[in-house]
């Protein structure tokens, strides 16, 4: 009898869960991922910035684990590798591709949004009140 209340109290719970429907994002995160396509187009390296929360996690074939204003804003090279060095494309899909919540807690950027831009895994979540790009990861490599 136990088991059968039990797999019926789940059953009420996952079935409430599914007629919630998917999460949907914040609209102040669309704004950010907007701003941050905006300033990379435009090669703002300094606005670009602005909208990281630093130290920045990488999980990139080549690269640190974790990433510095300071060291952003000096090299070049990790604006290329994190924007295709200003690609439309990808620019593109970071202003409009529907994130998904990172459900899974083993995963980079549990709980935080994801925009996955062909592998390219852009992670926003709030720091301090803000929405910020945290994390970036390159699943193909």
């Amino acid at each position: 009898m136990k088991a059968v209340a039990l797999f019926a109290a789940f059953a009420v719970a996952w079935g409430g869960a599914l007629a919630a429907g998917p999460l949907k994002p914040p609209p102040a995160l669309d704004a950010v991922r907007q701003a941050l396509a905006r300033a990379a187009a435009a090669h703002d390296r300094k606005g670009v910035a602005a909208l990281i929360a630093f130290p920045l996690t990488l999980d990139n074939y080549g690269s640190p684990p974790t990433l510095s204003e300071a060291a952003f804003l000096k090299n070049g090279d990790y604006f290329a590798i994190l924007f295709g060095g200003g690609d439309p494309d990808v620019l593109k899909c970071i202003a409009t591709a529907p994130p998904a919540r990172q459900l899974d807690g083993k995963e980079l950027g549990a709980g935080a949004w994801v925009a996955d831009c062909n592998g390219n895994e852009f992670i926003f979540a709030q720091r301090n009140g803000a929405w910020r790009l945290t994390a970036y990861q390159n699943i193909n490599e």
